[in-house]
């Protein structure tokens, strides 16, 4: 049985769906101000920088394990959110959730 593959690269948009070229995102343990790791490939073996910055149409790989807390920012430092993802929501061990709140008008 087949199954859909998660996007590649993740996109990150405005509230008017504008991707957020330039933007940065932060990873913290939830709850918390301690910064966690997110990675560019699924084996977890290439961390990416903390915060994360991403390019000039607001995307970026990413792959974590477990919860996140999440800060998006647009390319002024303007907060976009802050919340908590989870990386098992898809069974792929991305941060998915976030980019579904991105794209459905989530928080």
């Amino acid at each position: 049985m087949a199954s859909l593959l998660p996007n590649g690269k993740q996109v990150f948009v405005d509230s008017n769906g504008v991707p957020l070229a330039g933007g940065t995102v932060d990873f913290y343990i939830p709850n918390t101000t301690t910064r966690k790791d997110t990675y560019q490939d699924s084996r977890l073996t290439i961390v990416n920088t903390n915060p994360l910055t991403l390019d000039s149409a607001g995307r970026a790989v990413i792959f974590g394990s477990g919860a996140y807390r999440q800060i998006v920012k647009d390319s002024l430092g303007n907060t976009i959110w802050d919340q908590e993802t989870n990386g098992s929501g898809s069974g792929s061990g991305t941060v998915t959730d976030s980019v579904a709140a991105a794209l459905y008008g989530g928080p």
